[in-house]
């Protein structure tokens, strides 16, 4: 597995990449926010809180067999920091 992460103007990316298994994030159903804490299995809320924290979350496989996943934020900095 390797993690990068890149600063480029206001937007900061995170790639992870790794040789496991294929996976689709489209297939994974959406959690039940409403259900009662007791009623709701352990785990399951990975794919949400990416997708509420950041602003573009996207999922690929390379043709070698390698999954990426990379995640952007736009970030504010201070005049001072660029």
């Amino acid at each position: 597995m390797t993690i990068s992460c890149r600063l480029e103007g206001d937007d900061f990316s995170v790639t992870i990449r790794d040789h496991g298994i294929p996976f689709d994030p489209a297939s994974v159903a959406s959690p039940d926010l409403n259900a009662e804490l007791d009623d709701r299995k352990i785990g399951g809320l990975g794919l949400h809180l990416m997708n509420k924290m950041m602003d573009q979350v996207s999922y690929g496989r390379t043709v070698q067999g390698e999954n990426v996943l990379i995640l952007k934020k736009r970030v504010m900095r201070r005049k001072s920091d660029k």
